[in-house]
């Protein structure tokens, strides 16, 4: 059956998931209808202006606390977080909106994911109600091309000059426009800008990866075991004669007018209102 989508007069919006046969009676009293939601956290209220630039502000320090948290895996074991490039940009936006009440909805070639959903996707019971468990769901399906979905995930900037805190870095320009690599933006001057990434260890390349899901080693799923996310680095672009060049703090690695080859991305706050 074709997806549906219906809007309420109040502006929510609930998905047809199974169409059912019912046999005609008479009695027409009103009936109970129960609908079972999938809340990884409740939407208190829509994005305003107020949010979007608190969001601006905040970013460097909720990406600063998220970098150097430690957590207990289900061993008992301390770990440090660690990310690939376009989760931990996701995991600073999860966070911000959770712990405000605010909506998201993230698209990928998948579908689109919502902090509340009417429980009945295939992986709903594998996650916890939890901005954590929401985090781990659309990181599954979520890589640095769909930072690019704009109109629905985000807004395209055009300049280094009207880029802001929390913002995204998209290396794309050296791959035929498509994105491979996500920076997310922490900090900026008329002569720098500073960043925060994560990164994958070792290859996550077709057919690489599909043979290794197949084993069981999903190196998208945070999840897993196998999972490439790393700890996250720190970088810093320096405006110059030769254009925006780049430094690695955390390993050393430079690139003289590094950014020639990274498009630019917002998100597109007003989108999740929808």
């Amino acid at each position: 059956m074709p997806g549906h989508t219906h809007i309420s007069p109040g502006g929510n919006r609930y998905k047809r998931v199974a169409a059912h046969t019912t046999t005609p009676t008479g009695d027409t009293s009103p009936k109970i209808v129960v609908a079972q939601f999938k809340t990884f956290w409740k939407t208190l209220r829509e994005w305003t202006d107020a949010d979007i630039d608190e969001y601006h502000r905040t970013v460097e320090q909720l990406a600063r606390q998220i970098q150097t948290e430690t957590y207990w895996d289900r061993k008992g074991t301390t770990r440090a977080n660690r990310f690939t490039c376009e989760d931990f940009a996701l995991r600073i936006l999860i966070q911000f909106s959770a712990l405000r009440g605010l909506p998201i909805k993230l698209t990928t070639g998948v579908r689109s994911y919502r902090n509340v959903e009417i429980y009945g996707e295939s992986e709903h019971h594998r996650y916890d109600s939890t901005m954590y468990g929401y985090a781990d769901m659309v990181s599954l399906t979520f890589g640095a091309p769909d930072i690019q979905r704009t109109g629905s995930n985000t807004t395209r900037l055009q300049t280094p000059e009207s880029i802001l805190p929390g913002d995204m870095l998209v290396q794309a320009n050296d791959r035929a426009g498509i994105g491979h690599h996500v920076q997310l933006v922490t900090r900026v001057s008329p002569s720098s800008i500073s960043i925060m990434q994560g990164n994958s260890s070792g290859a996550i390349v077709r057919p690489l990866t599909t043979i290794m899901r197949i084993i069981g080693r999903n190196r998208a799923d945070p999840q897993n075991a196998s999972y490439a996310g790393m700890r996250v680095e720190e970088g810093r672009y320096t405006l110059s004669t030769s254009g925006w060049d780049y430094r690695n703090n955390t390993t050393g690695a430079e690139a003289q007018d590094f950014l020639r080859q990274f498009q630019l991305y917002r998100w597109n706050f007003a989108e999740f209102n929808r």
